[in-house]
């Protein structure tokens, strides 16, 4: 009889653990909360539109570069439209200026030294770090916990590459752009690249991924692409259980039996993996009784990515003003405006008009996004007419803001829709709405926690809580790597075909 798995969670990773487990042999159950799969991964249909969530681009879409083999194997790229943009942002400064930080390297070092000639060595060594980053591929066939000599081997002589990666994560964008001598290049490019504070290997690396067309949008977004994994994990065999909360996970002479649902149900298996929220996990359904230090400390202090407020709009036309691109266009606002206590000065909107599947013909989706506070959405959820009114105001203010700025607009919006951080809370149990878990640094990018919880056996954790930065290909991998990790206790080779 094959031996069974039990997942908890039915997002990305816990499909591609399902995947991969079917592929192995193993009897697979995957346990959802919400009623459709997906996680964080997700998207919502409103009055005809669909808006996105999850899917701006998507590492791994160009065959023969990282990432692009789980896509394969879980039966993503077989059937998948990819759009390439030619922009990654564009950035209006108060006088109106637009900046255009262009995908390919070639032709954003054209545009930097026409505005900066004076810049061309700094031009050159940013633009030489997208080139060099572009061609950069990590092995990831084996999880840390299974490499052996070879394996070291195969890392040592990336060592070059390692030690550019190395110099790159030490210096913070606020940092390098004080290099430029043109003033308007120093505070723009400051601004565009998002978060002075961020290391400057994260933006060699995504716009790398764009000059090498690595990293493209699926037609579709993040609905299609994850009914394509399911798919995939349903072709191979495998069950998944919707609207089926996790209350405990059972554990018998400390190794994990089994899972008890809310509803009283139980079901056991010889392998528990949870793809779930981190913290409810071990300290709600493990009742925090297989931690140590490390554990404890990290969720005592956590750095977690920021939740979110999105507010999507449908609009009766292509909106063809607002250019495309990865990161939408950035613009100042006159009047700023005010999210959980704090305001904004600037407005950042994506238009999706490139994507006709989201809208009906003729028409588009455009999404804002703030990163917001989570304790003041949490209180405010506690009083329901307060709450629904503080979304209509920022949704209000968000019309008046576009307005403003492209004259007409609000007139066509017959479609609005706002998630803050207690929608996420709500359908995916993501803790204080975090969508990508922990927030990635120069310590902690390259690091992950343990798979395993110390004292408990037959028991592992897999996704964004296990590895810092998140992200849909780090789901993929996660849930590559715990099946690996799987078969070689259980003594059998892994395999990446249909069983």
């Amino acid at each position: 009889m094959d031996k069974s798995i039990i997942i908890i969670g039915g997002g990305l990773t816990g499909l591609a653990l399902g995947c991969y487990g079917r592929m192995n042999g193993y009897k697979t159950s995957i346990f959802e909360m919400h009623k459709i799969a997906g996680g964080v991964c997700t998207g919502w249909k409103r009055k005809g539109y669909t808006i996105d969530g999850a899917m701006n681009w998507l590492v791994g879409t160009k065959p023969g570069t990282s990432f692009y083999k789980f896509w394969d194997e879980l039966g993503a790229a077989q059937k998948w439209k990819i759009y390439d943009h030619d922009r990654y942002s564009t950035f209006e400064d108060n006088n109106g200026k637009a900046f255009t930080i262009y995908c390919d390297a070639d032709q954003f070092e054209q545009y930097l030294l026409d505005i900066s000639p004076e810049d061309k060595d700094v031009i050159r060594e940013l633009t030489q770090g997208i080139r060099t980053f572009s061609r950069m591929e990590m092995p990831m066939d084996k999880p840390a916990e299974l490499t052996n000599l070879i394996d070291k081997i195969k890392v040592v002589k990336m060592i070059p590459m390692l030690m550019l990666m190395r110099k790159w994560v030490k210096i913070s964008v606020g940092d390098f752009c004080k290099r430029f001598k043109n003033s308007y290049l120093r505070q723009t490019l400051t601004s565009a690249f998002g978060d002075d504070s961020w290391p400057m290997f994260m933006i060699l690396w995504l716009l790398g991924l764009q000059h090498n067309k690595a990293a493209g949008y699926v037609v579709g977004g993040a609905l299609e692409f994850v009914r394509s994994l399911e798919e995939r994990y349903r072709a191979l065999g495998g069950e998944i259980h919707f609207e089926k909360r996790v209350e405990k996970i059972l554990v018998e002479n400390d190794k994990a039996v089994g899972i008890k649902l809310a509803d009283g149900s139980e079901y056991r298996a010889d392998w528990i993996v949870s793809a779930a929220d981190g913290r409810t996990t071990i300290f709600d359904m493990l009742e925090g009784k297989y931690i140590d230090d490390i554990i404890k400390d990290r969720y005592d202090n956590p750095n977690l990515f920021s939740p979110l407020v999105y507010i999507g709009l449908g609009v009766k036309s292509s909106v063809d003003e607002i250019p495309s691109s990865i990161a939408g266009l950035s613009f100042p606002l006159e009047t700023p405006i005010t999210i959980a206590g704090k305001e904004h000065d600037r407005l950042g909107v994506l238009n999706y008009h490139y994507d006709p599947t989201l809208a009906p013909e003729g028409k588009t989706v455009i999404k804002v996004q703030f990163e917001t506070d989570y304790d003041y959405w949490e209180n405010i959820y506690k009083e329901p007419e307060k709450y629904k009114a503080e979304k209509e105001r920022i949704a209000d203010d968000v019309i008046a803001a576009l307005n403003k700025r492209f004259p007409g607009l609000a007139s066509k919006v017959e479609m609005r829709d706002i998630a803050t951080p207690m929608t996420w809370v709500r359908y995916t149990g993501n803790w204080r709405g975090s969508y990508e878990g922990w927030m990635f640094s120069a310590e902690s990018f390259t690091s992950s926690m343990r798979k395993t919880l110390p004292g408990l056996d037959n028991f592992y954790m897999a996704g964004q809580w296990v590895n810092p930065g998140g992200g849909m290909p780090t789901a993929a991998m996660s849930g590559h790597n715990t099946i690996q990790v799987i078969c070689h206790k259980d003594k059998k080779p892994f395999v990446t075909t249909t069983p």
